[in-house]
């Protein structure tokens, strides 16, 4: 169950100070000094809830009215199929944005959910007064949308490469697309991966007891080694 912890004037003034230091390493306040920060929370319409893990901080078919912005914790963005089989898009940590392309969208139903898979806690922006310009048209407000901009384009490309995950035919080669994109990401053959196996099979859309079998045949041949979620990916010969 959520909890709403803030008020407003010295106690949100308070809350958000307690919080400042996580609010400006998100991606979102890049560029903007602690000082301007504070304003803009305040101009933003700014609260913070704590949600338990399982709590859904945006339900499939809901319209999306704020940005959220993880302090602490971990959300996953699902979608449930229509024989309602979950499938994971994202997984999404500290000073992650949730699903801020479904908020720029305006009016339209979220096609996922943004479920806490741990103790969270969550800033919350009006969506509007963010994206709106202040008649100053102060240089942070334009910091600010030119940081949306970035965001969404992540967003994006993360997007792709999702799609070229799961648009492999086989099992076999989805989770070597995934695990070769793993590895160019941390630019290393050695790299941990953000989902346990239940998680993987619902990113990949695969069945859990196939893909627990594919791994150990790619172990097996030497292609790749784990250790739960630590991954070795060989070159191929």
């Amino acid at each position: 169950m959520s909890v709403v912890i803030t008020t407003k004037t010295k106690k949100f003034i308070k809350i958000m100070e307690k919080y400042l230091s996580k609010i400006k390493k998100s991606p979102l306040f890049f560029g903007i000094t602690e000082q301007e920060l504070l304003k803009m929370l305040s101009c933003f319409g700014a609260s913070v809830k704590k949600y338990e893990a399982g709590d859904m901080i945006i339900r499939q078919g809901d319209v999306v009215s704020k940005i959220y912005m993880i302090l602490e914790g971990a959300v996953n963005i699902e979608k449930d199929s229509y024989w309602g089989r979950r499938i994971i898009v994202q997984k999404l940590y500290e000073y992650d944005n949730i699903a801020l392309c479904l908020v720029a969208s305006r009016n339209t139903e979220s096609s996922i959910s943004a479920i806490c898979s741990k103790d969270s806690i969550i800033l919350a922006l009006n969506f509007n007064k963010c994206s709106t310009m202040c008649t100053n048209a102060c240089d942070h407000h334009v910091a600010l949308i030119q940081n949306m901009f970035r965001i969404l384009s992540k967003e994006n490309i993360e997007l792709l490469e999702k799609i070229e995950n799961i648009s492999q035919k086989s099992i076999r080669d989805k989770l070597l697309t995934y695990l070769s994109n793993e590895r160019l990401k941390h630019k290393s053959p050695i790299f941990e991966i953000n989902f346990n196996r239940q998680e993987l099979a619902d990113y990949l859309n695969i069945d859990r007891a196939a893909m627990r079998f594919e791994l150990s045949k790619l172990k097996n041949e030497g292609i790749i080694a784990f250790e739960k979620n630590k991954f070795e990916l060989f070159d191929l010969p």
